[in-house]
């Protein structure tokens, strides 16, 4: 998969693209992206996504932003695994918001070589989202672009959607999360070296910075650390550690049962399993250590670890 820039502008081969902030990578979105790829390739063109950086709301409207499900990178790692062959990333902008449903297909078109646009049935583009599918058709006649809706993707009859995924974030529901996702809820992210009181109390963790904004409610998880194709059984905290006074924003994850040797700046990921406990202060590290003591036992129970 190559990440494509502006510098990279036009692109040589014709694609068929599909658009949209894919923050959520749910059931719905890996469903068009197998859709793309298939018909890149039936048709011998390369599968593009275009997605965007920040999210357009941070711009247009940034009281009424959403919060983060996934970081850009988790988001890059889960369309690699899609075997996608480009994504454009757009630096979204005011300058950029304000192209019109023209310029926008034509853009499409011209720079990205896009000749088959797959979108979901309430698709909006250009400036103040005033171009819809039908829109999208029309301008496409004069562009060659073919414009194909895919309806709603459903689960007990709910449709499956970003903002469901994001409420059940808030609650510490990754549970109901992974199954919207069709996956294991993860982050991934660089190593960042923290203060070492983990380890200096006898449970070492792996630190990574969490985006910002992130849904996700602030405790204890079971879950997974994975790295250099390794996976590994662990009890992750996330929050700011208020019984050591921390301040910033961190995704710790302690590895159950083994000592690991790991770099800062290493890229891992970490997969959240199941919710343990809301994040609390104690009064001294002892009851920290005894908290922690438990909420290992927990984790083992719930990854069925012996």
């Amino acid at each position: 998969m190559k990440v494509i820039k502006e510098k990279d502008l036009p692109i040589n081969e014709e694609t068929v693209c599909t658009i949209g902030n894919f923050d959520g990578f749910h059931k719905g979105h890996t469903y068009i992206l197998k859709l793309v790829k298939e018909t890149a390739d039936k048709e011998g063109k390369k599968s593009l996504v275009i997605t965007f950086e920040p999210h357009p709301k941070k711009i247009l409207s940034p009281q009424n932003a959403p919060c983060r499900i996934t970081s850009l990178e988790t988001k890059l790692d889960l369309l690699k695994d899609q075997k996608i062959d480009y994504v454009y990333v757009i630096n979204f902008d005011k300058n950029f918001a304000e192209k019109s449903p023209e310029e926008f297909i034509r853009f499409l078109t011209c720079e990205l070589k896009c000749r088959k646009l797959i979108v979901g049935h309430d698709w909006k583009f250009g400036y103040r989202g005033k171009g819809d599918i039908k829109t999208a058709k029309e301008i496409g006649k004069k562009y060659t672009l073919e414009v194909e809706v895919v309806p709603p993707i459903k689960i007990d009859n709910e449709r499956i959607s970003s903002t469901k995924i994001r409420e059940f974030l808030k609650r510490g529901d990754v549970y109901n999360v992974s199954k919207l996702l069709g996956r294991t809820y993860c982050i991934k992210g660089k190593i960042h070296k923290g203060n070492q009181i983990g380890k200096k109390i006898g449970f070492p963790t792996i630190n990574i910075k969490p985006p910002e904004d992130l849904c996700l409610k602030k405790g204890v998880y079971s879950g997974y650390v994975s790295f250099n194709g390794e996976v590994y059984p662990a009890v992750i905290n996330y929050g700011t550690r208020p019984t050591v006074d921390g301040k910033d924003l961190f995704i710790e994850a302690h590895i159950i049962g083994k000592s690991i040797d790991i770099t800062e700046k290493q890229q891992v990921k970490i997969f959240f399993k199941d919710f343990i406990r809301e994040e609390k202060k104690f009064s001294d590290i002892n009851q920290l250590k005894k908290q922690i003591k438990s909420d290992i036992t927990n984790a083992m129970k719930v990854l069925e670890v012996k």
